[in-house]
């Protein structure tokens, strides 16, 4: 491995081959830069519902907590 980079030091194959690298990891991450999916909208649509049950649970939970601290 060593070799082939020694040799290909300052050639104009290496030149190329970094500007590919550059250019194919510029395109990859501009494409992963894409509007968001109706799979992505519904997972959080889940999310924000899971959330939404959550914290009505818990202010169901202080309520009785309250109540009970109210009767004692």
């Amino acid at each position: 491995m060593r070799k082939l980079f020694l040799s290909m030091q300052s050639t104009q194959s290496s030149k190329i081959l970094v500007a590919f690298f550059l250019l194919s990891t510029t395109i990859f991450a501009l494409s992963a830069c894409e509007d968001k999916g109706a799979a992505e909208t519904a997972g959080e649509r889940i999310d924000q519902g899971f959330e939404s049950v959550s914290d009505a649970y818990k202010e169901g939970v202080e309520e009785v907590k309250d109540e009970i601290d109210d009767q004692s």
